[in-house]
């Protein structure tokens, strides 16, 4: 049986549906990551199984146990707010320990808890002051700790790190995975980066204007996207999308893709027997930067490799990756190569194709063809 089961569950505000029906189902331990655009539904989806938000349609059930029209303090679920939402006028110490206070905890107890939770997230020094003497990743701590001291079935978060500045958002990141790796705690956490989606999740929802693209493991929904938009929305560069003609080549099925002055012929070696009913017709085709690189970085081991020149466009070192330009069926397409490679702007250079990892995707309905 799945600890927390999201079944059919759909949210109207008056004529407007915004959450359409969605299926959801994790194991205890599990990350769950609800991401996507703004206004996708993620964050009612959050709300709902806190109890904060009505369900319109549809059943929520923890562990067993229908939750749907449980009152929010009868669940057994403790929330991290992106706000933080401290109580200005309490000490660390009582913020942390307040819902225990509520609950009737006698104070022994309490400040056990409260100090184990402290030295947890190493904030013992902090217990005696105000929130507004502590820094924005303090704060999270904090607020981190008022949930984690409850002990409760199932942790919520709703974008907990979008206040913070770009290097405290990583090692908050990484503190989060630690703690859940320590715990074994279940999550649901909601954000729109998809690169913190990668990071912590076990398993990851991707959702777009209130229905559910893909649920999977950050592995499926990175290399074994759904549809157009989980495979353009996943990753950072995202995915290359393609135009391509899909033909037979006697034996072998090829795709054609347009260059500057040419045309470029990759094998197909993924999804053949599906992609053969596409023999005279176009698809997109989707690659990933990293699967587009100079000859020495391919994967010539477990992959397989295509090799053709191209026009290079646009060159951008980032450090410990260059990424280069080039255009492929009218389209700017990203390639990922060591940092050094000896390419110009404006020059042909060798761009090595690992086809293996090549998937298509229908121009009509967008969906994966497999």
């Amino acid at each position: 049986m799945s600890f927390l089961h999201i079944d059919n569950v759909k949210k109207r505000f008056g004529d407007t549906t915004v959450l359409k029906g969605i299926d959801i189902t994790i194991e205890k331990g599990d990350f769950l990551v609800l991401v996507g655009p703004s206004g996708c539904g993620k964050s009612t989806l959050l709300n709902m199984i806190a109890g904060l938000d009505s369900i319109s349609e549809g059943e929520l059930r923890l562990n067993g146990e229908v939750i749907s029209h449980v009152h929010p303090s009868q669940r057994d679920i403790a929330m991290v707010f992106q706000s933080y939402a401290l109580y200005p006028s309490m000490t660390v110490a009582g913020n942390i320990g307040f819902g225990l206070e509520m609950r009737k905890v006698p104070k022994p107890e309490r400040e056990k808890a409260i100090k184990n939770v402290a030295q947890m997230l190493q904030i013992e020094s902090l217990l005696d002051r105000k929130p507004a003497q502590l820094s924005g990743g303090q704060r999270q701590r904090v607020a981190m700790g008022r949930a984690l001291v409850r002990e409760p079935q199932l942790f919520l978060f709703d974008e907990p790190l979008s206040n913070l500045d770009a290097k405290l958002r990583v090692d908050m990141r990484t503190e989060i995975k630690q703690l859940h790796q320590r715990l074994k705690a279940t999550i649901v956490y909601v954000t729109h980066d998809q690169i913190e989606a990668m990071t912590l999740a076990t398993r990851i929802a991707v959702m777009r204007g209130g229905e559910l693209q893909q649920l999977g493991t950050p592995h499926d929904v990175y290399d074994d996207p759904n549809n157009l938009f989980v495979a353009g929305f996943m990753g950072s560069p995202s995915m290359n999308l393609i135009e391509a003609r899909i033909e037979k080549d006697g034996e072998e099925l090829v795709a054609w893709v347009e260059t500057a002055d040419d045309r470029l012929k990759l094998p197909v070696v993924r999804d053949r027997e599906a992609l053969g009913a596409y023999a005279g017709r176009r698809v997109i085709l989707g690659l990933r930067p990293e699967a587009i690189t100079d000859s020495r970085s391919a994967n010539h081991q477990d992959g397989i490799i295509y090799e053709a020149a191209l026009n290079v466009e646009i060159i951008e070192p980032t450090g410990a990756d260059l990424y280069v330009v080039t255009m492929l069926g009218g389209r700017e397409v990203n390639a990922r190569m060591r940092s050094g490679t000896a390419v110009e702007v404006g020059q042909s250079a060798p761009f090595a194709f690992d086809v293996a990892r090549m998937v298509a995707f229908d121009p009509e309905s967008e969906a994966r063809i497999r």
